[in-house]
């Protein structure tokens, strides 16, 4: 996909030129100082340390230049929204700025669930509620273990204690019934600690199934801020996640080299204006459905990611350029040949479609080289008049270029 243009970041309307100093500006903002918290931000009386650092002036410039980009998307002016726009002119995470390029590319504006998306992927850590019953409950397995700790080393002085008077009794040879009852005594001790530690590890084992519930709990925290909500598949950070991996692993056979295929519906927006957002939703769901469906069955291995409002990806670890390029064509027909009703109405709809790009990773190259060639393998299909599939490899780029 083509970047945003320079126009559009500076709120200009859309064919009119930025000038060299909106530029110059621009360029400074994308570039701007910012001083990032680390990812386990400390807490000091329940208030959580701050995530912008950004001074007044420096903020102020923000503003000005999030504002312009904020009123020339579809969503409200909301919170979340600013915070994606604000984060978007600080430079503060390259990996948002590449995916509102991708989303608003072609003069591509964002929605509500596009915003919220982006906010809760890019912006957004751990749910506030989740963390916070999580660390309670951390907080209380540990109170409830310091505190047996501390009884069952109470329990167990004691009995030091008791035991050193029994002995020296003992051995001061007292008369038989003095021994007996010392005796009794330490008997009568015995059964006192040994009771006191079957509690402790009562106690401990009910702390070790609490840890446990709690680790559940984080893990699927975790699981869940790798979900995209609407579609089920995996969200861009999954995804980013995976092609990191891919393009680490060593290469024995180029020919069997990770592939990329990217998905992109055809006139989504459309799809969105004539038959409303909540019909928009149930088309990225059956969509998503679809490509996993197909991409299960082709290549059990692939992993399936919903990457941006309408476009998704799959990431085929080890296969053939050619193995990518049947299944993104089986992926295309199988949409093609769908039919979606809307749930209120008999009436089908114009079918739905979808455009798609393939690539197969270089020796050598990066994560973001790799993906940009699967982007322009994509553009490439929108180009050529949509509904269908391109390869490009990496021996094409210089030619795909020409398409931007």
């Amino acid at each position: 996909m083509a970047d945003i243009s320079a126009c559009r970041l500076a709120g200009l309307p859309p064919k009119q030129p930025a000038t060299k100093k909106q530029m110059a500006k621009l360029t400074a903002l994308g570039q701007s100082h910012w001083v990032a918290e680390p990812h386990n931000k400390s807490y000091e009386d329940g208030i959580p340390a701050m995530r912008y650092t950004d001074s007044m002036a420096r903020s102020a410039e923000h503003l000005r230049a999030a504002l312009p980009l904020m009123t020339q998307q579809r969503a409200a002016l909301h919170p979340a929204s600013y915070a994606v726009w604000y984060e978007f002119v600080s430079g503060r995470s390259p990996k948002l700025n590449q995916a509102l390029q991708l989303q608003t590319a072609g003069g591509k504006t964002l929605d509500e669930t596009q915003t919220w998306a982006l906010y809760r992927e890019h912006v957004c850590e751990l749910d506030p509620a989740v963390g916070g019953k999580i660390a309670d409950g951390f907080s209380q397995v540990l109170d409830s273990m310091a505190a047996s700790a501390t009884q069952a080393g109470q329990e167990s002085a004691r009995f030091d204690s008791s035991l050193a008077v029994w002995v020296e009794q003992l051995l001061s040879n007292p008369p038989q019934q003095t021994q007996a009852d010392v005796l009794q005594e330490l008997l009568s001790g015995t059964r006192e600690i040994r009771g006191a530690l079957s509690e402790l590890q009562l106690r401990l084992d009910s702390s070790q199934n609490e840890i446990h519930s709690l680790r559940e709990e984080v893990q699927k925290a975790r699981g869940e801020a790798l979900l995209d909500a609407l579609t089920g598949l995996a969200n861009r950070r999954a995804f980013d996640q995976h092609l990191q991996q891919c393009t680490a692993m060593t290469m024995d056979d180029a020919a069997l080299a990770p592939c990329l295929v990217l998905g992109d519906i055809d006139f989504f927006k459309q799809v969105n204006d004539s038959f409303g957002h909540a019909f928009g939703d149930h088309v990225l769901r059956a969509v998503a459905q679809t490509l996993k469906r197909v991409a299960a069955q082709t290549e059990p291995s692939s992993f399936a990611a919903r990457v941006g409002g309408e476009e998704f990806a799959m990431l085929l670890p080890s296969g053939s350029l050619t193995q990518a390029q049947a299944m993104a064509e089986t992926m295309r027909s199988c949409v093609a040949a769908s039919r979606i009703r809307r749930a209120d109405a008999e009436q089908q709809i114009k079918r739905v479609t979808i455009s798609l790009g393939v690539t197969q990773m270089h020796a050598g190259e990066c994560a973001e080289t790799f993906f940009k060639r699967a982007d322009r393998a994509l553009y490439a299909s929108k180009h050529s008049g949509r509904n269908c599939v391109t390869v490009l490899t990496a021996a094409d780029m210089p030619a795909a270029v020409a398409l931007g």
